[in-house]
């Protein structure tokens, strides 16, 4: 449910400012003069906090939710047991608030946009406590942990290099593709090694595109500064990005430590 929500919908929009269209980032191309140069690294510094600050704020609510749960799993799966259908609604308005946000992110406005990302997080920590009460304490800490290292290790890349990340988008969405057709033929045909090799792609897959999100934000930047309220929503999205980016690599790394304890 988690990949096709990060089918990366969003990054393929095509965000217009006074009639042209966002560019591909090219490395730094900040104007000669000093207080300009200073003026435009402080601006993005902003801008950066302001995306993974919103991304933490998300992450937090969802793993509240979901540990809390996990807390209450007696009750939790009881509720789940006899309530399977609301589960599923619960991970539809998911999927239909994604799209949502990604096709008509120009018509609403930023505190809109704000509300459907902490609804969304919300939302997300229901659906995803069943997987944590499925791996257990243990598997599920370790996940979170190696989580963190990886997704900051590949962020602070994503930030720090000068190539260009922006064809690696395109690479990344067919390898998705490519795992949900797998994952669906795997789960058909009862595939030896399957959940294993679904794992391992899984976790390639979204370490890449956390690198390629996290770019994203000095292209929107760079593409919108000047115009505070597409900067605002354009924050919003790359932290919705990101954070789909931490959920499913949690995930598959959940996934893979719970089958090396078994």
């Amino acid at each position: 449910m988690y990949i096709l929500d990060k089918k990366n919908w969003f990054s393929l929009l095509k965000f217009k400012k006074e009639g042209g269209c966002i560019m591909n980032y090219n490395g730094n191309s900040y104007p000669q003069n000093s207080y300009q140069r200073y003026e435009q690294s402080n601006g993005l510094a902003d801008y950066t906090r302001r995306v993974f600050g919103w991304m933490f704020i998300g992450l937090a609510i969802t793993f509240a939710i979901g540990f809390y749960i996990m807390l209450n799993q007696d009750v939790a799966v009881k509720f789940l047991a006899k309530n399977i259908g609301a589960y599923y609604v619960v991970a539809l308005i998911e999927v239909v608030m994604v799209f949502i946000l990604g096709f008509f992110v120009r018509k609403l406005s930023p505190v809109v946009c704000k509300v459907i990302f902490l609804f969304y997080s919300v939302l997300n920590g229901i659906t995803i406590a069943p997987a944590l009460i499925a791996c257990g304490y243990t598997s599920a800490f370790y996940a979170f942990a190696a989580t963190s290292l990886i997704f900051g290790a590949m962020s602070l890349y994503g930030m720090a290099t000068k190539k260009d990340l922006t064809k690696l988008g395109s690479i990344l969405f067919i390898g998705l593709i490519g795992l949900i057709i797998y994952s669906v033929i795997a789960m058909l045909f009862h595939m030896p090694m399957s959940d294993l090799i679904i794992s391992i792609i899984g976790i390639v897959i979204f370490v890449g595109f956390t690198a390629y999100d996290t770019q994203k934000i000095k292209r929107y930047y760079s593409g919108f500064s000047g115009d505070q309220v597409s900067l605002q929503k354009t924050a919003i999205i790359v932290a919705l990005d990101l954070y789909l980016d931490f959920i499913n690599l949690f995930l598959y790394i959940l996934r893979l430590f719970a089958r090396s304890r078994d």
